[in-house]
């Protein structure tokens, strides 16, 4: 199961990682991931906290109402406090992904995440970097079939599967460098977005709309920029020609490029409703979002952005 020609790039076995390890440079191992569990499991739970004695007073402050959609069980303050918990979460882990990552040497020069392989040494805040977002998108998989449901259910599901999929292998080999560069790309636009949503669920039409924009921006850059011209032409292009080929290869490209096809479809979502609120001169419906999202309080055309990644 774990051949070291299938895993792992040639001229390269597992037991280089003991040699290592004994000594003394930390490198991942198999049973690190077990703390994801259980991180997954404590992450739900201050989620749980943090909607109810913080997001939910605050929501009730800014005047949002504790009334259900049309046709539907879902509140706007339960909305509301859902998107402020997802923006709280992406913020921080933005701005650390960004503090810890700025002086790492593959950061700036994408080669260096192959070089010297796999002599790469494992630090604590890339350690619980990982484990933290692995959590995550744990958790999330398992939220996704509470919180209100969207259309793109199972794209959104298919997208934390791949995730997990290649953070988890990232992990085992010690691809853990380029694996950092994909965790901040997913971040950092999206606290914009839910920001924008909270925005809206208060009614403040203006900053929701600017938010949206940059949003838009920032996904356009980082997504359908950086990430393939960086990441992808990193993982195809340098890692072959420094470590060469190998067959678990050819599946994490594959769950990478099955990322960047999301990342088409939802940009194709994002110009839709950008194109939509350029018409009705302020953003409006996603074309994501679920059929009942109409809310009684507000007119048809006044519902609310609920694009997420």
């Amino acid at each position: 199961m774990w051949n070291e020609q299938f895993w792992l790039p040639r001229n390269t076995t597992w037991n280089d990682f003991l040699e290592l390890e004994q000594k003394g440079i930390r490198i991942p191992q198999l049973r690190d991931l077990i703390y994801v569990y259980p991180l997954a499991g404590i992450l739900y739970i201050i989620r749980v906290l943090f909607e109810y004695y913080i997001a939910r007073p605050i929501g009730r402050a800014f005047g949002i109402q504790d009334t259900h959609l049309r046709n539907s069980h879902v509140t706007r303050l339960g909305k509301f406090n859902e998107s402020f918990w997802r923006f709280t979460f992406y913020f921080t882990m933005s701005i650390y992904g960004i503090i810890i990552l700025q002086n790492k040497s593959w950061t700036w020069d994408t080669r260096h995440c192959w070089l010297n392989y796999p002599n790469h040494p494992l630090t604590d805040d890339i350690f619980w970097y990982y484990m933290i977002e692995l959590a995550n998108y744990w958790s999330l998989i398992f939220s996704q079939f509470i919180d209100v449901k969207r259309k793109d259910f199972w794209q959104m599901f298919i997208h934390h599967i791949a995730t997990i999929a290649l953070l988890s292998f990232s992990y085992m080999v010690n691809f853990v460098r380029i694996g950092t560069l994909v965790i901040v790309i997913h971040d950092c636009g999206d606290y914009w977005l839910e920001g924008g949503k909270m925005a809206k669920y208060a009614r403040a039409q203006k900053i929701c709309d600017t938010l949206f924009i940059i949003f838009a921006i920032v996904w356009f850059i980082t997504r359908l920029c950086y990430y393939p011209y960086k990441v992808l032409y990193s993982t195809t292009f340098e890692e072959l020609t420094i470590l060469g080929s190998f067959p678990a290869l050819y599946g994490f490209n594959g769950l990478l490029i099955l990322l960047q096809i999301l990342h088409y479809f939802w940009f194709y979502l994002i110009c839709r409703v950008a194109i939509s609120a350029f018409k009705a001169g302020k953003v409006e419906k996603d074309n994501r979002s679920d059929s009942d999202e109409s809310d009684d309080e507000s007119s048809n055309k006044n519902v609310d952005i609920d694009k997420h990644k």
